[in-house]
């Protein structure tokens, strides 16, 4: 079984920074929205039914703000364009978080190919800041990690910075613990406590091969049949009259469809876990586990 070891220097970080399965942090929205609507006198599946989305939304680990922090722009005269700059610092303590001021990825890098606001009256501000949380990210050889946007949460105010990094081979101190944010409005802003910043998924690197086939309409026909297919599932017409569904539009005021009756969904939040990590995680309760060195005084590994 393959562990993905956040790991830290910091004692507090443990205490009031650690990462949340993303499972456990679903939108209130989400938990709330039905699972069928009446849509023009219809009643319909929402994506609340939609395995894709599930999945996706529940899948690994989000790393979230520890304490209340303020996002400060500004704009900067001395750019012809009037392009501003963000910056970050701690609500309470109104200090500037280190390692958090950014001037470094302005739209000029990126060709104006996108912009993550709409021009507005005011200049918008198309800067990054940046973020340094404490943990780094250790993966087992052959193994990335995707930093993502959290999925579904919506921030009005920011979005994250999506991209991979290979975290079986950089992960030494810090070094794949920065997060980039870009700003949604032209004004200052709260981060709260508890916001997620970014979702974590390891992934495996493998190499794959596309094909691209025409087949007949024949063999069309024989795979939406159970009794004629050589698949191992059956289209989604034959699977609703299977169930006593005749129409597919009251499908969802009697089941969800055939991705859990039939089993043809398989929800990934189960591959991610804490409840029961394998003795080699470093989260494992036992003599070496950060828990209980963490208790011992500096330098004594053994307790004696």
């Amino acid at each position: 079984m393959p562990t993905i070891d956040f790991h830290t220097y910091n004692p507090t970080t443990i205490k009031d920074f650690k990462p949340i399965l993303a499972k456990d942090l679903v939108p209130d929205w989400w938990k709330k929205s039905k699972v069928a609507e009446v849509v023009n006198g219809v009643k319909q599946q929402t994506i609340r039914a939609c395995p894709a989305m599930d999945d996706w939304l529940k899948m690994g680990w989000y790393l979230c703000a520890n304490r209340d922090m303020e996002v400060i722009q500004g704009i900067s005269h001395k750019d012809e364009e009037g392009i501003g700059w963000a910056s970050v610092r701690d609500l309470d303590a109104r200090n500037w978080l280190k390692g958090t001021s950014s001037s470094s990825h302005p739209h000029t890098q990126l060709m104006d190919g996108f912009a993550y606001m709409d021009k507005s009256e005011n200049p918008p501000v198309k800067d990054a800041f940046k973020m340094r949380n404490p943990w780094c990210i250790t993966t087992p050889e052959g193994y990335s990690t995707f930093y993502l946007d959290p999925f579904l949460h919506q921030n009005k105010y920011f979005s994250t910075w999506q991209g991979i990094i290979d975290t079986d081979k950089f992960n030494n101190g810090v070094d794949n613990a920065q997060i980039i944010f870009y700003p949604k409005v032209d004004h200052n802003f709260t981060i709260l406590k508890g916001t997620p910043l970014c979702q974590i998924i390891p992934f495996k690197r493998e190499e794959w091969v596309g094909t691209y086939a025409l087949k007949t309409t024949k063999s069309e026909m024989l795979s939406s049949s159970r009794l004629t297919t050589e698949r191992e599932t059956i289209g989604m017409p034959e699977a609703f009259r299977m169930l006593g569904v005749e129409d597919n539009r009251d499908v969802s005021a009697k089941t969800v469809g055939p991705y859990k009756k039939m089993k043809y969904w398989n929800p990934k939040q189960r591959y991610f876990n804490e409840e029961s990590p394998p003795p080699e995680c470093p989260y494992h309760v036992s003599e070496d586990s950060p828990e209980i060195q963490l208790e011992l005084p500096i330098g004594d590994t053994d307790g004696s």
